[in-house]
């Protein structure tokens, strides 16, 4: 998305020359420069990124759940390639294997616990929740201790097809990266839920002295801006246009 936009505004500016308004032409020529100059620089990146993942905080006090009852611990769904020569954990991305670690984290620590792991098929053949529970059994978590979303195909959905099956009055645990966790809270909250944050996968974190590398242009730094703008954007999107009452045929 950043570097698309760096794209048509520079475009635009070429068809101004070529229609001879050279000064529109320089302006945008200018505008471009400029943005490519903000995505790829750490500086504004970097900020976004940090403002979003410091809404919340990583799970790391047991005391802090309420006493008595099951709970469970929602990995939300999150990317794998179809390379049938990989074994199940090879196939999922790094940030799937980020949140997937978490909840076998958590899930460790919290004896009696239940692992829910949500995500639809690409080719029909196997749900993402599904590989996923392949990988964390032959880590040695036991099936009975695990159940599967297969059919959501987003948060939205994994928030209602969570509380479809599970309801309301639950402590519920949620999983998923750092960057997407303020979403992810409001539209399960959306849901009628109230659950505790888990963040994991931070893209930001304390790396000690920097060196001037650190502070020049890098692929890195426009995918943390894409990350930013996609979360940034879903959460306007999410506050406008989902509402709490919509049922699971609905969204």
């Amino acid at each position: 998305m950043p570097l698309t936009i760096f794209w048509l505004v520079l475009l635009t500016g070429i068809v101004f020359f070529l229609f001879k308004c050279n000064r529109t032409g320089l302006i945008f020529g200018f505008l471009s420069i400029l943005w490519l100059t903000l995505i790829s620089f750490p500086f504004v990146p970097s900020i976004l990124v940090k403002s979003l993942e410091d809404r919340f905080h990583p799970f790391l006090e047991i005391s802090q759940l309420p006493k008595g009852g099951t709970i469970y611990i929602l990995v939300l769904g999150g990317g794998y390639s179809e390379d049938k020569n990989l074994s199940s954990n090879g196939i999922l991305t790094i940030d799937s294997l980020s949140r997937l670690s978490e909840g076998i984290r958590l899930h460790k620590l919290l004896p009696g616990s239940h692992l829910i792991f949500s995500g639809m098929s690409k080719d029909q053949k196997y749900s993402y929740a599904e590989i996923l529970i392949r990988t964390v059994m032959e880590m040695g978590v036991e099936e009975k201790e695990i159940s599967i979303l297969a059919s959501s195909k987003n948060t939205w959905m994994e928030a209602f097809d969570f509380t479809n099956e599970f309801g309301t009055n639950n402590t519920l645990l949620l999983v998923t990266d750092a960057i997407h966790m303020p979403r992810a809270m409001l539209l399960f909250r959306k849901a009628g839920q109230s659950p505790i944050p888990a963040p994991t996968n931070y893209m930001m974190k304390s790396e000690g002295k920097k060196h001037l590398k650190d502070y020049g242009p890098s692929a890195l730094n426009i995918s943390k801006m894409e990350k930013a703008m996609h979360e940034i954007g879903g959460l306007v999107y999410a506050r406008l246009f989902y509402r709490g009452e919509e049922t699971r045929s609905g969204r």
